[in-house]
């Protein structure tokens, strides 16, 4: 997987660690509006010295092919504007990983996951041979929900007190896509 990639809107990155700054501000920015959806997090997961650490370990996941997070930016814009994190990835015999994504409460509604998606999901199967990728999904996050049906993930059922958000376990609705309904 490169670093950078360019789509029709969007520029793609990897972050080190010199991003803190700007992963601190989206993150902080969009603080009250991810909660709803994410599991709580320390009130240090919001300085930029989390986030300089979050970062070194997120390169070191990387370079083990242990996960890959793209930061969303519009060209010629210093802050993201969201993420898309593969993670779990397990590499042959079971060559699957889980998909979870972020999108700043001012830019839902654009298009602009959907767009950065449908083209990093290719790139991810392709890049790590897999066979499977998942994600989960609060049952009210319509707007997630309607992503997956246009992605082309299929809905598999609940996972049951799948993780705890707002601090209870949750189920979660499971959707996946296998790599011959990306690349027939």
């Amino acid at each position: 997987m490169l670093y950078t990639y360019t789509t029709d809107r969007l520029e793609l990155k990897i972050l080190n660690e010199d991003a803190a700054a700007l992963t601190t501000e989206f993150l902080a920015k969009n603080q009250e509006h991810f909660s709803a959806w994410e599991m709580e997090h320390p009130p240090e997961y919001y300085t930029e010295e989390y986030q300089r650490r979050m970062l070194a370990a997120e390169s070191m996941q990387y370079l083990r092919s242990h996960a890959v997070r793209y930061y969303f930016f519009l060209p010629g814009k210093d802050v993201p504007i969201g993420t898309a994190c593969f993670s779990h990835i397990e590499l042959a015999p079971l060559a699957c990983c889980r998909l979870g994504y972020r999108l700043d409460r001012d830019f839902g509604g654009c298009g602009y996951m959907t767009e950065a998606l449908r083209f990093l999901v290719p790139k991810v199967f392709f890049f790590y041979r897999l066979h499977r990728m998942e994600a989960n999904i609060l049952p009210e996050n319509t707007r997630s929900l309607r992503l997956m049906e246009r992605l082309g993930f299929v809905p598999e059922g609940m996972a049951r007190g799948f993780a705890p958000i707002g601090g209870k376990y949750r189920d979660h609705l499971r959707y996946s896509m296998l790599e011959e309904e990306i690349f027939p």
